[in-house]
């Protein structure tokens, strides 16, 4: 078997030295998958997120990226051997243009050397989000939510990503942006880029993801293959041992997320 993209070791991490906010995590991924990762606030995922960026140093076990322990490097360096992290939340410069925003990204010395890194993925880019090819010469400040978030993805598609962490891609956008979002990520699979998505229920990640990883307090309850489980599994896996009337509850959280949308 090829060996793996990514993996992640034995990990334990968190933010205060023997406060674990993730324990004894094991993930891996091969080059050209989708891991989806599910799991309620506070399970720990965007710690998981962090931790694989370099934001984090885990206090036990590794994370290798093609076979090499990546230790201390730095997000920036992680970044620039393909792990690009787009953290939870819409990360773009509002000061900015939207083409100027994605010149920035490319982390290009020159304004020449931005511009052919642009030019390179601009097909890619402006073929997913077309919305940003109309708005070049709009401040990105002036976007609706939704728009932010394509910008963002955009944004981390000029730096040549061999694996994309998305951290909660579609928290408080509206469902018809959420579709276009994924429908972008689902493109992206087909062009081979390996993708981790969290996401705080399983329904969209079903549909990307070859495998899906669930966190609960902060350990892995349930790792398999998309096509080898179901809801019912990941209910359990989502809230624990005991059998909620998970539908109802999956909903509450589901419509939790949609209470306060962005366009």
């Amino acid at each position: 078997m090829a060996e793996q993209l990514l993996k992640v070791n034995k990990v334990d991490a968190g933010y205060r030295r023997g406060a674990h906010a993730i324990r004894d995590i094991n993930l891996g991924l091969h080059a050209g998958d989708a891991l989806g990762v599910v799991g309620m606030n506070g399970a720990g995922k965007s710690t998981l997120m962090a931790t694989i960026a370099g934001r984090l140093v885990p206090e036990n076990g590794t994370v290798e990226l093609e076979g090499r322990d990546l230790g201390r490097m730095s997000p920036d360096r992680r970044a620039r051997q393909g792990l690009v992290l787009l953290p939870e939340g819409h990360q773009v410069i509002g000061a900015l243009t939207v083409e100027q925003n994605l010149l920035v990204a490319s982390g290009a010395r020159t304004f020449r050397g931005a511009r052919r890194r642009l030019a390179a993925v601009a097909d890619l880019v402006y073929g997913l989000f077309p919305i940003l090819a109309d708005r070049a010469d709009q401040l990105a400040g002036l976007m609706s939510g939704g728009e932010q978030q394509m910008l963002s993805i955009g944004r981390a598609l000029v730096t040549g990503p061999r694996l994309l962490l998305l951290d909660e891609p579609s928290l408080g956008l509206a469902p018809a942006v959420v579709d276009r979002i994924y429908d972008a990520l689902t493109d992206l699979r087909r062009e081979q880029l390996s993708l981790v998505v969290v996401e705080q229920n399983d329904t969209r990640l079903r549909n990307l993801c070859n495998k899906i990883v669930v966190l609960n307090s902060g350990v892995v309850t349930l790792s398999a293959a998309t096509e080898d489980t179901d809801k019912d599994a990941i209910r359990r896996a989502y809230f624990g041992a005991s059998h909620l009337p998970g539908d109802a509850v999956l909903a509450s959280h589901e419509a939790e997320g949609d209470s306060h949308v962005q366009g």
